[in-house]
């Protein structure tokens, strides 16, 4: 059975699918978040991290694996490799080469945009983990995880205020506000 966090994860998937884009493309979505989700893989294996779980479903990929056999900076590696991933095929789809279909430009649009959702500094996503990495790396236990906790928090909030302003000023689409409080909520349950 599902966890909350997991149905939680699932519905913030969803939502960001849904903010990205309305396009009839759910397959070249769901080829961004398996480009994205093979840059971890990658990375966890140049790192030497072991993979220890592997799990797909219709709409879910999982992938979970141990780095308490690498260092913090390898395992800030490891977070960042869907980013790194998702930036290369943007600039790989927006070659001039690419350019004679609107799928490529979809492609591009939508790689670039999964990477800069994910280098928001929540602990949630790739970009709070690498935070906590480098927090671990110069600080000690509860001082590292306070830290993290802090940064996390105050960016998620910081997303929820620009979301609830982005409502009251321009009545803008509900999904960046969803996706802000189910942030919070997520950031709630990792304490």
């Amino acid at each position: 059975m599902e966890s909350l966090g997991e149905k939680i994860s699932f519905i913030l998937l969803l939502l960001t699918t849904m903010n990205i884009s309305s396009s009839p493309h759910p397959l070249l979505l769901i080829l961004c978040y398996g480009i994205h989700e093979m840059g971890h893989i990658v990375f966890a294996y140049l790192s030497g991290a072991r993979l220890t779980d592997f799990k797909t479903s219709l709409c879910k990929l999982s992938i979970k694996y141990d780095c308490s056999c690498i260092s913090y900076s390898k395992e800030a590696l490891v977070c960042a490799g869907g980013i790194i991933f998702n930036l290369l095929f943007a600039l790989i789809f927006a070659a001039p080469v690419f350019n004679f279909n609107e799928n490529f430009a979809f492609l591009t649009v939508c790689n670039l945009s999964l990477a800069l959702m994910n280098l928001y500094p929540v602990t949630v996503l790739d970009g709070g983990n690498i935070v906590r990495c480098i927090a671990y790396r110069f600080a000690v236990g509860d001082t590292a995880k306070k830290i993290t906790s802090a940064i996390s928090f105050v960016f998620a909030f910081i997303l929820w205020l620009f979301a609830v302003y982005l409502q009251l000023v321009f009545s803008s689409n509900v999904s960046v506000f969803l996706i802000s409080v189910l942030l919070l909520i997520e950031f709630c349950l990792a304490q």
